[in-house]
Formats: structure tokens, C-alpha cells, sequence
């Protein structure tokens, strides 16, 4: 017969097994963040494609994808696998979480690279597209929706003053020649891609709360915000000024929305402001946009980029169901097998046309309609905080500019290219619901940790 003796432990035992497994949790999420926060900025890096020594003209055949950033991508992997290791159920999750339209759309690009004319292009190209969806999404499921904008503004803060640098210090591979001659592109291949990312990123970086007092970090916020509006003027990209405009007047716009109660009202709210977007856009942003391009020594009609796609709309017809293979229209050899041109068309400059050609037009269509219902969804969403409201409007503005912007470049949609880890962000839906099947990380974290 056992009695109370037969139990006892000292109490310094008994005290040392909650404070070991506080200290084991304590290391083991300080491993998740600093693992985390090593796949997030690695995916940024290798997603933008900066480098030093880049070629000045796009034109000179070197490879735009160099082996530095070939080992960024592979770094992914083992990292990533680490992960899984640690938190399989926080995967689990996330798998079973995704969208029933993201299912089918998987489902369409695996038969476009069963049909592939080049079955390892496609192959290569899906993995590195998983590779830089799987990052973001990994951190954005783990620290919420304001953390994450809060470690994409740091990291446009970096890149700010990064290639405002590396343009003073190499101006020989920043500014371009041939026929962009002293248009600057900084660490980038191409000066549309400067362009593009600093728009978004002048968004990105609008103040997240009304500032009380100044702080260092607000300082450095606000002079990173000068220096994309200055390399926006050096790159001379109309593109990205007519992005800016439209991303700055949504911005502020969706704080005019969310005022609105009722998710009913607000929908009607949204459908009437897009549709005087589209009017002031085809009417009065028009003429300012052709006297912005004017002042480039550029125009609108797009002359060059109509040759382009109509050589290329009769291939999507060749092909409607399945495409010609993932990725394969993003290959510049495989452009020109397709198109006869006075000038060398690297690129499809449109990235529905893009889509169509790669993974066929019933894909492109889901794919579309997918991202068009989470932008309606999340203008139309009741955020539950100041902060949380604020980064809903900065997810609009990402998703509509990407949306626009796609008519005109190609690359900005499953691909792996400058601006798609923001996408992956702003597309997640995940919500409180989704975060509090978990322990919540750390504190700040919960504070957070919202959709």
C-alpha cells in the first residue's frame, strides 16, 4: 500500500520541470523567428533579383539569373524543410486552409507541364515560384498580416537606400544604355522593375498610425519614401508614376470605405468607386499620364507592345485548354521562336496574355477570378483594429496595382519575379480564426496576430 511518502519529490524538483520546459520554448521560438525571418528576406532578395554588375544594357545576353541568386533560391529549401520539421501542424493547417480556386489552378498548371514543349523549363519554374510562395506565406501564417507589413517595410527601407547607393557608387551597371540610355536601374535588371517595386513600396511605407511623437524609425520611413520618389524620377518610368497616383488615391480612398457599416453597403460602396475609377482613368488620368510619358520622351499607344501581342493572341488559340507549358513565354529564347520584331521583344509585356500562353485560358480565368474576389473581399472586410485597417489598405492597394499593372508587363503573376512575395501577402486571407489554433508566439506577437 502506497502512502504520501512513496510520491514525494524534493522541491527544488519539482520547481526545475515547468522552468526547463518555459526555457526549452523560449529557445524554440527564438529558432522559429530567426528561421522565419531568414526564409522571409532571403525570399525578398532572390524575388527582386538585385545583384552588383548586372548588365547596363538589357540587350548584351547576360543571364539575368546569376548563381548567386541561384543559391539564394536552393538556400530555400533545406530552410524551408527545417521548418516543416519544427511546426508540421502549422503546415498541415496552412495546406488545408487554401482556397478551393488556388486547388484547381494547381491542378491547371501541373497538365500545362504534362503538355510543356519543355517539361524541365516548366519544372524549374514551378519550383522556384513554390519557393518564393512558401516563404511569405509561412511567415504571414505565423506572425499575422501586421507584423509581416511591418518586416516588408524594413526591408523596402534597406532596399531604398540600397540602390540609391549602389547608383552613386556604380553608375556604370545603375544607368542604363542602348535604347534606355540614362534611364537609372540601380541593383535591378531593368528600370521598369525599379519602378514597379518602388510604387509599391512608396505604399507600403505610408505611416501605419498616426505619429505622436518622432522617432528614429520615422525618420528613416520618411526618407526612404524621398529616395523611391526620386529613383522613380531617375528611372524614368511613367508606368510606375501612373501606379503611384492610382495606389496613393486607393489608399486613402479605402480609408473613406471602411467608414461605411454593413458589408452589404460597402460592397455597393466599392462596385460604385470602381467604376468611377474606370472613368476617370479612361478620361481625366489619361491626359495626365500622356504628359508624363511626353516628358520621358515617351507615349501611350502602345505601338510596340500591340505587334507584340498580336503575333502571340493566334498561339493561345493553338493551345486554349492546357497552354504551352508553365513559365515558357517567360523564356526570351522562346519569345524569339514566336516573334518576328524590328526590336528584340524579350518578354510577352502583358501578364494575362503571359498566363494564357503558359498554362492555357481556363486557368487564367480561375486564376484572375480568384484574385479579383480577395480584392473585393478584403475592400469590403470589417478589420478589427486601427492597424489591422490600415494594413487591409495597403493589401488593396498591392493587389490592384498588380492587377493593373499586369496589362502592361509581363512576369507579374506566378512567377518569380520582383513584386510576387508581396502578392503572396496580400492575397492571404488568413485570419484571427486561423492564428488562434495556435499558441501564440511571443506577447507583441498576439498583440499582432490578426488577419
Amino acid at each position: 500500500m502506497s502512502t504520501s511518502f512513496d510520491s514525494y519529490q524534493p522541491i527544488g524538483l519539482q520547481r526545475h520541470g515547468p522552468r526547463a520546459r518555459a526555457q526549452y520554448r523560449i529557445r524554440r521560438e527564438t529558432l522559429v523567428r530567426i528561421l522565419l525571418s531568414a526564409i522571409f528576406y532571403i525570399s525578398l532578395w532572390r524575388a527582386t533579383g538585385m545583384w552588383y554588375g548586372l548588365p547596363a544594357d538589357f540587350q548584351e545576353g547576360v543571364g539575368k539569373d546569376p548563381m548567386p541568386m541561384r543559391l539564394l533560391l536552393m538556400s530555400l529549401v533545406p530552410l524551408i524543410g527545417l521548418y516543416c520539421l519544427l511546426e508540421p501542424r502549422r503546415v498541415v493547417e496552412l495546406l488545408r486552409s487554401a482556397s478551393p480556386l488556388v486547388g484547381i489552378v494547381c491542378l491547371c498548371v501541373f497538365l500545362s507541364i504534362a503538355f510543356s514543349v519543355s517539361v524541365t523549363a516548366s519544372l524549374r519554374a514551378l519550383v522556384a515560384v513554390a519557393l518564393l510562395t512558401a516563404g511569405p506565406l509561412l511567415y504571414r501564417a505565423r506572425y499575422g498580416a501586421v507584423d509581416t507589413f511591418e518586416s516588408l517595410a524594413k526591408f523596402a527601407i534597406a532596399t531604398a537606400f540600397i540602390n540609391i547607393l549602389y547608383t552613386a557608387a556604380f553608375p556604370r551597371f545603375a544607368v542604363m544604355r542602348g535604347s534606355y540610355a540614362g534611364m537609372v536601374k540601380g541593383a535591378f535588371y531593368h528600370k521598369n522593375m525599379l519602378g514597379q517595386f518602388s510604387a509599391t513600396n512608396f505604399i507600403l511605407l505610408l505611416p501605419a498610425l498616426p505619429m505622436w511623437r518622432l522617432r528614429y524609425y520615422d525618420l528613416l520611413r520618411w526618407a526612404a519614401m524621398l529616395l523611391y520618389l526620386v529613383l522613380i524620377v531617375l528611372a524614368k518610368s511613367s508606368t510606375a508614376i501612373i501606379l503611384l497616383s492610382i495606389g496613393v488615391a486607393v489608399y486613402y480612398g479605402m480609408s473613406w470605405i471602411q467608414r461605411f457599416p454593413g458589408r452589404i453597403f460597402r460592397s455597393f460602396v466599392v462596385l460604385l468607386a470602381f467604376a468611377l475609377l474606370g472613368f476617370v482613368v479612361s478620361v481625366a488620368l489619361m491626359g495626365v499620364a500622356q504628359a508624363i510619358a511626353e516628358s520621358f520622351g515617351k507615349d501611350l499607344t502602345l505601338s510596340g507592345r500591340t505587334n507584340v501581342w498580336e503575333q502571340l493572341l493566334p498561339l493561345i488559340y493553338e493551345r486554349p485548354l492546357s497552354g504551352w507549358g508553365f513559365a515558357l513565354f517567360r523564356q526570351p529564347d522562346i519569345m524569339e521562336q514566336y516573334v518576328r520584331l524590328t526590336w528584340d521583344a524579350q518578354s510577352t509585356h502583358n501578364t494575362y496574355i503571359e498566363l494564357a500562353l503558359n498554362m492555357g485560358i481556363p486557368a487564367t480565368i480561375i486564376w484572375t477570378s480568384f484574385v479579383v474576389v480577395r480584392l473585393v473581399a478584403k475592400m469590403t472586410s470589417s478589420p478589427l483594429s486601427q492597424a489591422l485597417a490600415i494594413t487591409k489598405r495597403k493589401e488593396v492597394v498591392i493587389i490592384l496595382l498588380i492587377l493593373i499593372g499586369a496589362f502592361t508587363e509581363a512576369g507579374m503573376m506566378l512567377a518569380p519575379f520582383i513584386l510576387w512575395p508581396h502578392t503572396v501577402i496580400a492575397l492571404s486571407s488568413l485570419g484571427p480564426e486561423f492564428l488562434s489554433r495556435f499558441r501564440k508566439p511571443t506577447q507583441a506577437g498576439a498583440q499582432h496576430a490578426s488577419g
